[in-house]
């Protein structure tokens, strides 16, 4: 039995899907008998390359065709022979079990030379052409760049940044796309028709969504889906070949996130665990749906239409207005973050909870620094449960559910543990000491510093001390290289820990640039120290 692509490939310009532009550039020069020597198809598999090139030979070999006309007749024995592949003048070459020279020599360069057994032209089809070997395609430079007057020559590549320049030049190029959604859509369902099948919509978008813009591998799913030998395929028995689509699971999380309503995010990444979803491909597609939302913001022209349904399109539209690129911007980078930390996260659906619950307690200061990773230490169950003390997590604001789970957990010795957890998912440090009194001791915390790690000690000195406020204590520096230094882990830690020691309560640093900070310069012994620490030494001119 011919598998669907096959057996429903189109005979006709008139039947292909998705290529207007190409087909319609083709039908004229075949119209108008101004047929090009060399012609590069290049584009993503699967949306009809190779068919438009054998349409392509079929038509200019057609014993039937007349001048004006463009489609082959279909009748003619040249027609049907290159429509099974029988044709001996319309030769198809697979570049990549054909790589070398030798075989370039043999199966183009010499045969060619010799005219067409019965038919018009003697057509070469190379497919993935950019699979040929240097050598390969320094020896077909000269028939492609002078082919004999009955010859045409169609290459087709996926990856056309892989051909040289030489060939490129040589060639009329013609770039595919992907095949849309609406035009998918009634390529399917005459399918089914054909098929006398009938079969849900909701079915036939899953197909759409899972082929990514390939009208091959839809009609093959489309196969697969048959396969089930039911006269009407609906959305349950095809669940085994097609596992629903994450992307209303997806929106609604994201809105529940926009909307800083972190119940409505947290119930669906709920509702994904008793379905036993994987939390790492629903990271990926809703970082998937976050670009396209940035987009939207920017130009919608740029969203990939191949991928939604006109619904699911209105929907993307309705959220981009919710936030502004800022917001949605830094979310992908957090999101980014959390696809990282499933795969070692204990409980796989934690950093997209997180995520869920840290930037509804940020509030509206988009300007705030991405959070550490998160500690899931005693709150995941809790984040993900039902019920703790009769109140319910998706109903209620998360810093009451925060507060109860200190409660219930004070008993068992784990409150520091639990505030500790609580402080890394809100992001706030406040401190209970001054800026003023930090100034004071500044000068001490940095010959802490130095006791662990002499050569933080100068770019320290070259800081300033700019404020504390509930995220920790803010200190600027004059230089990205400076900030980075401090940044850097185990860095960090040193200082954080001498300042804590010190003031005697948890110091976090929130390091920023700034080009204006009042910094004194370092005395010159302190330079030779510096200096010193990394194996030089200071020259006077």
């Amino acid at each position: 039995m011919a598998t669907l692509y096959r057996k429903y490939r189109p005979q006709t310009f008139a039947e292909v899907t998705g290529q207007d532009t190409v087909t319609t550039t083709i039908q004229n020069q075949i119209a108008t008998q101004k047929v090009a020597h060399a012609y590069l198809f290049s584009g993503p598999r699967g949306v009809g390359k190779t068919t438009i090139a054998r349409l392509l030979a079929k038509a200019i070999n057609c014993e039937n065709r007349k001048l004006g006309e463009y489609e082959p007749c279909n009748k003619c024995s040249s027609c049907t022979e290159t429509s099974v592949g029988r044709n001996i003048d319309v030769i198809e070459i697979d570049a990549a079990s054909h790589t070398g020279v030798d075989n370039v020599r043999e199966n183009i360069i010499d045969n060619a030379q010799f005219k067409p057994t019965r038919s018009p032209f003697k057509v070469f089809i190379i497919d993935e052409v950019h699979m040929l070997s240097t050598s390969a395609f320094n020896a077909l430079l000269k028939t492609i760049e002078e082919p004999p007057a009955h010859v045409v020559f169609v290459l087709a590549t996926t990856e056309m940044h892989k051909l040289p320049a030489t060939i490129l030049s040589r060639c009329q190029r013609f770039n595919f796309k992907k095949v849309g959604f609406d035009e998918m859509l009634k390529r399917l369902e005459k399918i089914a028709k054909a098929e006398e099948i009938k079969i849900d919509q909701e079915v036939l978008e899953r197909i759409i969504g899972k082929s990514e813009g390939c009208l091959r591998d839809a009609e093959s799913l489309l196969g697969q889906v048959f396969s089930l030998n039911e006269k009407k395929i609906t959305v349950e028995n095809a669940a085994g070949i097609l596992p629903p689509s994450n992307i209303d699971a997806v929106i609604e999380y994201l809105t529940g996130i926009a909307l800083e309503q972190p119940n409505k995010s947290l119930q669906t990444l709920n509702n994904l665990t008793n379905e036993g979803a994987s939390f790492d491909q629903f990271a990926l597609e809703t970082l998937e749906v976050l670009r396209h939302l940035l987009f939207l913001q920017v130009d919608p022209k740029l969203v990939d239409s191949v991928m939604y349904s006109k619904d699911t399109l209105k929907k993307l539209m309705a959220l981009a207005e919710v936030k502004d690129n800022s917001f949605y911007s830094r979310l992908t980078y957090r999101m980014i973050e959390a696809r990282l930390q499933i795969k070692s996260s204990p409980i796989p659906s934690l950093p997209l909870e997180i995520i869920a619950i840290e930037f509804n307690l940020e509030g509206h200061d988009d300007t705030l620094p991405p959070s550490e990773p998160p500690n899931s230490s005693g709150l995941g169950t809790t984040i993900k449960g039902d019920t703790i003390k009769g109140t319910e997590v998706n109903n209620d604001p998360p810093t009451t559910v925060v507060e109860t789970v200190v409660e219930e957990k004070e008993k068992s010795g784990l409150k520091n543990t639990l505030k500790t957890a609580i402080s890394t998912i809100t992001n706030k440090h406040p401190l209970q000491t001054t800026i003023e009194d930090i100034r004071k001791v500044w000068a001490r915390a940095i010959d802490k510093v130095s006791e662990t790690n002499h050569s933080l000690t100068f770019v320290l000195k070259m800081s300033s001390l700019v404020k504390t406020s509930e995220h920790g204590l803010h200190i600027s520096f004059p230089y990205s290289f400076h900030k980075e230094k401090i940044e850097e882990k185990k860095n960090k830690k040193v200082v954080e820990e001498a300042l804590s020691q010190i003031l005697n309560e948890n110091v976090i640093l929130v390091c920023e640039l700034c080009e204006e900070a009042s910094v004194t310069n370092p005395p010159p012994e302190e330079l030779n120290d510096l200096a010193a620490d990394f194996g030089g030494e200071i020259v006077k001119e």
